[in-house]
């Protein structure tokens, strides 16, 4: 067992202890110090390198496909694959991504009479509400990112992690975030947490799991079956008395409908009423993995895709998630390249509202032909968007337009064999409900320039934010929202694209840029 000292920002955050053959990123994640590591740790996406200030750790040959010479020498290394030999000191240097814009519901209302908190956990960030249980009015919305993002940035990376040992490390984290996020708000408004009346939580299937510390085993394997989807009620001693909670307030768990179309779909389709219109809506999660669902009053159908992490900025080689300085708005004419930041800060990196839009600008001035092979000019090293503040290149890549080339054709694909088994056509929907940040802040017509969605649906789409968050909010209403959400799961068959064979061929289809 060695010393490990980490520093941050010239600071030590943490006198830790690491074992022989330990990699850092591992030591990290079995002591609570948060680095991202959105590939898992399999040294691929780059994100989380650290400096060596004391110790010898040999430089791997991943380690010089993301770092220069001159930063190898003075000590950056990917701590995953940073194994100790002896005593370490070093500094984690890579952006934290603490400072992800949520797209969250503010508030106006006073604190008053009773008080509950409603949250949602998505991959990338969570999102907590304090709300005014009388009129379920929002008082306030605090959000952090998803502490978890160090064992992976997608749920496929964390149930692998959790099925390798590290489960109890993965509920932990999430539970500190959420109990963190729930002081927070409270002290904020002077509203006594352990006066809270009740907790409600929606996310997708695999952060319902990872939060009550459920086996993973069977997420991941065919033929995917969860352990416990049900509407599960427990209390917030046995949630967070480990860092504190001492009231065991009521916690009510929005339930789901399978594996991969999970409570924040439902609680979606409770927000926009899916289950109390006669018309024809559909619901689309623009996540990695793509849920959505198509339906009404009388009949609801779902599924999901594997779009992967581009629209979140992830396997982008420069690609960051929704933090300030993340490129998310492109324009380009002829020589002249122009980009909007997040916050108007310097360039750091590529959100995936930049990443959308870099392709449709691409395309659009034919730097990208229709089967996504990048000009001759830009093939080896990237089109330059723009320097970072170190005067580094943020490029766009061949690889990147793969990325995204899979990601809009899993969505589109998807969502056109759902609505065609449904047995309707374009205009027989009424609705294209796109939830979370990144579809909040799309260009959807740009989407639509590269094939994303049907240019038919483009009048129809409508951007709503965090529905999974406003449907935990609904959901507190026990006397109704509660019996509809039950009866949307109930309502509900699932459709799986795995062997279906017009998802198939579509998908091939609309890999194409046209």
């Amino acid at each position: 067992m060695y010393k490990l000292n980490v520093y941050q920002k010239g600071n030590v955050i943490k006198e830790a202890t690491i074992q022989e053959g330990e990699s850092i990123l591992d030591a990290f994640q079995n002591q609570g110090i948060y680095i991202s590591a959105a590939c898992g740790g399999t040294g691929k996406c780059g994100k989380c390198g650290v400096k060596i200030l004391k110790g010898d750790i040999p430089v791997q040959e991943a380690d010089r496909r993301f770092f220069s010479e001159e930063e190898i020498k003075e000590g950056m290394r990917l701590s995953c694959l940073a194994k100790a030999i002896g005593d370490l000191e070093v500094e984690i240097v890579t952006d934290t991504e603490e400072e992800f814009e949520i797209i969250a519901e503010g508030g106006q209302a006073g604190v008053e009479g009773d008080m509950g908190i409603a949250i949602d956990i998505g991959t990338t960030t969570i999102a907590v509400s304090l709300v005014r249980m009388s009129d379920y009015q929002v008082v306030d919305t605090v959000a952090t990112v998803n502490h978890q993002r160090s064992f992976g940035g997608d749920v496929i990376s964390r149930i692998q992690a959790a099925n390798e040992g590290d489960l109890e490390n993965l509920s932990k984290a999430v539970r500190k975030d959420l109990y963190e996020s729930i002081v927070k708000v409270c002290e904020k408004h002077a509203c006594p947490v352990k006066e809270l009346k009740l907790i409600t939580i929606a996310g997708n299937t695999t952060m319902g799991h990872l939060l009550m510390g459920f086996s993973c085993e069977t997420l991941g394997v065919s033929p995917f079956t969860p352990v416990d989807i049900s509407a599960i009620e427990t209390d917030a001693v046995e949630m967070f008395g480990a860092f504190g909670m001492t009231e065991p307030v009521s916690i009510k768990l929005v339930p789901g409908i399978t594996t991969y179309v999970g409570a924040d779909i439902v609680a979606g389709m409770l927000e926009t009423g899916f289950d109390q219109k006669q018309e024809v809506s559909v619901l689309i999660d623009l996540g990695t993995n793509g849920e959505m669902g198509i339906g009404n009053k009388d009949k609801i159908m779902v599924t999901s895709t594997a779009a992967g992490p581009a629209f979140e900025g992830g396997n982008i080689s420069c690609g960051v998630g929704g933090i300030p300085g993340a490129i998310s708005g492109v324009t380009i004419d002829g020589e002249q390249v122009s980009v909007t930041t997040i916050g108007d800060a310097k360039p750091l990196g590529i959100c995936g509202t930049g990443v959308v839009e870099t392709v449709y600008e691409l395309v659009k001035e034919e730097l990208v032909d229709e089967a996504g092979g990048l000009e001759e000019d830009y093939f080896d090293d990237g089109f330059k968007l723009a320097d970072d503040k170190d005067g580094n290149p943020i490029t766009f890549t061949q690889k990147d337009v793969r990325e995204i080339q899979l990601a809009k054709s899993a969505i589109r694909a998807g969502m056109e064999t759902l609505i065609k088994r449904y047995g309707v056509g374009f205009d027989e929907i009424s609705k294209v409900y796109l939830a979370g940040g990144f579809g909040y802040k799309m260009d959807v017509a740009k989407a639509v320039g590269i094939g994303m969605f049907p240019e038919e649906l483009l009048p129809k789409i409508e951007a709503i934010g965090n529905s999974s968050l406003k449907g935990a909010i609904d959901y507190m209403d026990e006397k109704d929202n509660q019996a509809r959400a039950q009866k949307i799961v109930d309502l509900s068959e699932e459709i799986s694209l795995a062997t279906d064979k017009t998802f198939n061929d579509l998908y091939m289809e609309y890999m194409y840029f046209e």
